[in-house]
């Protein structure tokens, strides 16, 4: 896998960091957010990624405010990575 969209029901917790670090450990290429807080969904995972800039890891977020999960799932599918891969959904 290389592509997450993750669904928020419930909103961002800082609990929630060891699972976005998980995301980058699995080397996923695109991280999508929907949902309850996916703008800081988003904002974290970047801030994780590039963490304190020594050993920064890559990977593209996205958040779709007003989207439906849908709509997010196709945008994922249809968005190009290195490796071609399944859209895994996460939700939380």
């Amino acid at each position: 896998m290389s592509k997450v969209v993750l669904i928020s029901r419930d909103g961002y917790r800082k609990d929630h960091d060891t699972l976005l670090e998980s995301f980058l450990d699995k080397g996923y290429e695109l991280f999508c957010a929907v949902g309850k807080d996916c703008e800081i969904w988003e904002e974290v995972m970047d801030e994780i990624a590039v963490g304190n800039g020594e050993n920064s890891r890559f990977i593209t977020t996205t958040s779709h405010p007003g989207e439906s999960e849908k709509e997010v799932i196709e945008f994922a599918k249809n968005f190009s990575t290195k490796k071609q891969a399944e859209v895994e959904v996460v939700r939380i």
